[in-house]
Formats: C-alpha cells, structure tokens, sequence
C-alpha cells in the first residue's frame, strides 16, 4: 500500500485518521489539501495519512483486511483512538472496513460516500426496501450487501459522520444513506461530487467538533 502522510505527522497523536481517496484520485491527491493543519487549528490532536489500497478488484474490497492490519490494528494497540475517512468511494471502503472490522475504528467520517451501484440496492428494493429485508442470498456475494447490511443496523460505534452536495451525482443514494443516521450527524449543502463541496464539509465538520463524540466515547 502507498502511504501519503499529511504535513505534521508524527506517528503519535493521541488519534489517527486513516483516508481513502476515491476513484481517480490518488492518496498524494488527499494529503495535499492541508487538511491537517486545519484540525490543528480546530484543537484536535491527529495524525493522519492517506493510502492508497492497490486492490485487485475494482471496488477495493480484497485489500480492507490488509488495510486494518497495517494502519488501523497498530495504532489501536498503541492506545489510539482510530478514524477513517473516505471520498466517494474510498467513503464505501470506509464502511465495509467498519463493517469487518468494528473493533478498530472508534469514527468514520464520509464525505459523499459513494452508494454502490444500482445492482444490489434492486435487489434490496424487490425484497421490500432496506427495513424488511433480510439481507443478501446465498448467491449474493457481493461486497454492496455488505455495506447495505451495515446501514441497515448501524451499530453504536464507530460514530459516523456524513457529508455531501445536494447536487451531488449520487445524491439519491446518499440520501439513503443519511436516512439511516441521526439528523445532526448529517450535512447536507450546496454542491457537487468534487473538491469544492468536499473541502466545505471537512470545514464543517472541525468547526462543528463532530470528532468529540467518538473521542469522548473511547476514553
């Protein structure tokens, strides 16, 4: 895995954010927006670092157990708290790390978390919607069902925060997605699936101290 360390790093805040870029978009991509020195200012002792998964499949799911062994597990046996961060895609990673690892990670934050594609949410949508269903069939392996899974009964921990533009491509997904969490844990604002809308809500997120929930929680 290709590591891009954000300025500042030293490898021993009290917390590590973990970010995974989205689709077409590289680690360095991330960790060149100076979102470190931001939480600095905001009052949040953090490190963080972006990766850069180098999975097989498209989705990135055969490299999440790697990515919780080299990046989260370390920092959580080191008494830290563990977040991840994700963009578009890297915000579906985030979930499904969640969902096969919950141990590790005490928040996640999601700036416009991609949705998945439309294939498992038809099937989620012929069972009767999320609420009724059940979850995926024996023939159903796909990593979405996974993710769905997760949102249908999202756990007390990690503490999520989400993220995205109204105008957002995904947007319809997304609001699925936000159904499912507490209205205050949810952002929604003018603007699309790129940087502008993404640096916005990373400023709204340190402003409103959305990561004292999680940090509070794992004291």
């Amino acid at each position: 895995m290709n590591a891009a360390r954000f300025a500042g790093w030293t490898g021993e805040a009290p917390s590590r954010l973990v970010w995974l870029p989205g689709a077409a978009m590289t680690a360095a991509d991330v960790a060149a927006q100076g979102w470190s020195a931001e939480a600095a200012a905001a009052g949040w002792p953090v490190d963080m670092v972006a990766i850069d998964l180098q999975a097989q499949r498209h989705d990135g799911a055969d490299a999440i157990d790697a990515l919780a062994a080299e990046w989260l597990r370390p920092a959580r046996e080191a008494g830290r708290r563990v977040w991840l961060g994700g963009l578009s895609a890297g915000g579906w990673q985030a979930v499904l790390c969640a969902r096969r690892h919950p141990e590790l990670v005490d928040g996640l934050c999601l700036l416009a978390p991609y949705p998945g594609d439309r294939l498992a949410w038809n099937s989620i949508e012929r069972a009767g919607g999320l609420d009724v269903w059940t979850g995926p069939a024996a023939d159903e392996a796909d990593p979405a069902f996974e993710v769905w899974a997760w949102w249908r009964r999202l756990p007390p921990r990690p503490v999520v925060w989400m993220g995205y533009g109204r105008q957002d491509r995904f947007a319809d997904g997304m609001d699925r997605m936000a159904a499912r969490l507490p209205p205050g844990r949810v952002l929604r604002i003018d603007g699309g699936h790129d940087w502008a809308c993404w640096r916005t809500l990373w400023t709204a997120f340190l402003a409103r101290q959305a990561w004292q929930a999680a940090e509070e929680g794992a004291r």
